[in-house]
């Protein structure tokens, strides 16, 4: 890894950071630290032209073997701050959803336990609308701060604008997520610490723990589970092998560390031809494939 000015990492290894171990280089990784970085970064059109990847926590994005060849950004500084306001919470993009869930808890505000279990940040969060246990992000956000790359502003978009759907949140096109305003729900600090409990425990008895693991690999198609169609649909062969399925949760890899991107890409599609030979349905990624 060569190493520019402070703000800027050259061929940034996606797979030593990325939860499942595995993917290629990012060409250049421009690390944001407040908002003028981005004024001063975006204010050069050529900047503005290439293809633009924001990565947070990399527990749900695969960068395929070739790299991504373009303008990475990564946040920090100060979007990994939350801030209690008089009647919402000012959370940055890079917060992550498990240091969010505890600063709730310690501070007596409710609705936040279930993103306890959630691998990701908050920005990733916001982008696809993530949850669990019958719960979605979209449930507690109020807005959404963005930055607009060709326009060089700041915006504020109320929940309300916005089209949020089953994981599918905000996904509009030249914009850095940089901060999400939540709802504030004070409530019982025993009963919120109980309920974080409750779920990890749930999630320690039906995912697997400490492989190199993204959550789950699938979204959940209407009216079915995405684990019990792979499950009903293919062979043990799925469970073995350097690239593998979770036999604790068919919808999770479980696969070996520096493992080809593009390899795993490739499993991914022979899981969704089994499922659509036996069921007649196309299973839609939940893992973000960057090409």
């Amino acid at each position: 890894m060569k190493q520019g000015n402070k703000n800027l990492i050259t061929n940034y290894s996606s797979a030593k950071y990325s939860w499942l171990k595995s993917g290629g280089k990012i060409s250049h990784l421009h690390k944001i630290f407040r908002q003028n970085n981005l004024i001063d970064l975006f204010n050069v059109d050529e900047i503005k032209e290439k293809s633009l990847l924001v990565i947070g926590n990399l527990s749900n994005t695969l960068i395929k073997d070739e790299g991504f060849n373009g303008v990475g950004i990564k946040l920090a500084g100060d979007f990994t701050s939350v801030q209690i306001k008089t009647d919402y919470m000012l959370v940055g993009a890079a917060v992550l959803d498990n240091y969010l869930s505890k600063f709730c808890y310690q501070n007596s505000i409710s609705g936040y336990e279930f993103l306890y279990t959630i691998p990701g940040s908050i920005g990733g969060n916001i982008f696809m609308n993530a949850g669990c246990y019958n719960q979605e992000i979209k449930d507690k956000l109020i807005s959404v701060i963005f930055f607009d790359i060709y326009d060089n502003k700041v915006y504020e978009k109320n929940i309300n604008e916005l089209q949020f759907d089953y994981r599918r949140g905000f996904q509009k096109k030249n914009t850095i997520i940089l901060y999400g305003k939540f709802k504030i729900q004070h409530g019982n600090q025993k009963y919120i610490k109980n309920l974080m409990l409750e779920y990890e425990s749930i999630r320690n008895h039906t995912q697997p723990q400490k492989v190199n693991c993204c959550g789950s690999i699938f979204k959940n198609p209407l009216n079915h589970s995405a684990w019990k169609l792979i499950k009903s649909s293919i062979d043990k062969s799925f469970y073995e092998g350097p690239i593998k399925l979770s036999k604790i949760h068919s919808n999770f890899f479980e696969n070996d560390p520096n493992i080809s991107a593009n390899s795993i890409d490739s499993f991914i599609t022979k899981i969704q031809k089994k499922v659509k030979d036996k069921h007649k349905i196309l299973l839609e990624k939940e893992l973000r494939i960057i090409d």
